[in-house]
């Protein structure tokens, strides 16, 4: 897929795009990451959580208009990559803490960004975090509504459906009360309905991300796994 069509079907919540990232991006970002932090010991587990969260703010960024394609392919892999480094760095401060309280930045210029730093990324991550913690306390009914609202983007009634309800109305009113679930125990942040709708999208957005990237992985693993038993088979076969 061209850089084009995974911005547009980022937008779109594509999830075939979102796997060909995973499924293509997914080593290269893993290699780059382990040869510049070679001297760090960073375990698969923390690439992989930070792969997943470079993901996540891709997906901020496009939908905020932030990404634009470049005229040559490969310039999503490098602004996921860009998206890492920052990440690892800020990961690898908390671990180990250094003398400057000084804010790291890089440079997202060709990405039409201004230059971002660390402390604003902390803020925003906290305040993600904090919302998806939210969205975690809510019903489990609630959150499959909304994600085949949001995320799936899916007609009322279809919804209805999907979830045993009467009909479209039944559908809506249940969501309604879901919002409003939310707005209570997130007060502080979203004071009108307005940012409600924007926060639970967001929530919803993330929520959903995250676990197509986790069954990504976990397929990617067990195919992995189960090709260098094949080798070794083949290999004990021979002898």
């Amino acid at each position: 897929m061209t850089d084009s069509q995974l911005i547009f079907g980022i937008k779109q919540n594509d999830e075939r795009a979102w796997r060909y990232i995973c499924r293509e991006l997914r080593y290269g970002f893993i290699a780059i990451l382990r040869r510049k932090f070679s001297s760090y010991g960073l375990s698969a587990e923390d690439i992989d959580d930070l792969f997943q969260e470079s993901l996540v703010i891709l997906m901020q960024r496009v939908k905020a208009g932030s990404v634009v394609a470049t005229r040559h392919d490969g310039g999503i892999f490098s602004y996921i990559v860009e998206i890492g480094t920052l990440l690892t760095q800020n990961f690898l401060r908390k671990k180990r803490p250094i003398a400057s309280d000084a804010a790291v930045t890089i440079s997202l210029s060709r990405h039409n960004e201004e230059e971002a730093t660390m402390s604003t990324e902390e803020r925003q991550q906290q305040q993600d975090e904090f919302l998806d913690n939210v969205f975690s306390l809510l019903p489990s009914e609630c959150a499959q509504l909304l994600k085949y609202f949001y995320w799936e983007r899916k007609p009322m009634d279809k919804i209805a459906s999907l979830l045993g309800m009467r009909n479209a109305d039944s559908a809506k009113t249940k969501k309604s009360k879901c919002m409003n679930k939310f707005k209570d125990i997130a007060a502080q942040l979203v004071e009108s309905d307005e940012l409600a709708e924007e926060a639970v999208r967001s929530a919803v957005e993330r929520a959903a991300l995250r676990e197509l990237i986790r069954a990504e992985i976990a397929e990617a693993d067990t195919y992995d796994r189960t090709a260098a038993l094949d080798i070794n088979d083949d290999s004990e076969e021979e002898r």
